[in-house]
């Protein structure tokens, strides 16, 4: 029964035209030449710097960029879950990315977006622990962003080749 109802299911996803943004084998040739013409600007801080390398390597970016792909990273903390003696013991932390994409083609803006991504970790005595927890939350929020802005870019091109 269940694999009579996967295969209609199935023969349902095809005839909507469903296609899947990633194939079996990667992105298609077309995906890849839109996401290799993009130029990935500098960002800002050491966290800017590991994203703009992680996105680099997702992209694959070489010859003339035909986009430019802006972020902004900003982080907030905030301290919660408070003890008697006024002290926080667990802390939250948002990273926030705000992405552009122009078109180098007349500097016109393609999509703009605000994406934010949240952790929290347990407070504990030592400063040097809550700094490393502090630091490694903020690097896998990270990759985590720069992971959805690199489906995001996807995504954008996949409308774009079923339009044309």
């Amino acid at each position: 029964m269940k694999k009579l109802l996967a295969s209609c299911l199935l023969l349902v996803l095809t005839g909507c035209g469903f296609r899947p943004l990633y194939e079996a084998g990667g992105s298609s040739d077309a995906m890849q030449e839109h996401l290799a013409g993009i130029e990935v600007a500098p960002i800002a801080d050491r966290l800017g710097q590991q994203m703009r390398n992680r996105l680099l390597d997702r992209l694959n970016t070489s010859g003339t960029p035909d986009y430019r792909l802006e972020i902004t990273l900003a982080q907030e903390n905030e301290g919660y879950g408070i003890r008697p003696d006024a002290a926080a013991t667990q802390e939250q932390l948002t990273l926030f990315a705000h992405v552009k994409l122009v078109n180098l083609n007349g500097e016109t803006l393609v999509f703009e977006e605000d994406m934010r991504a949240t952790t929290s970790y347990d407070l504990v005595l030592s400063d040097y622990a809550i700094l490393t927890r502090r630091e490694d939350s903020a690097r896998r929020l990270m990759l985590d962003l720069a992971e959805r802005v690199h489906r995001r870019l996807a995504l954008y091109f996949s409308k774009a080749e079923q339009e044309q």
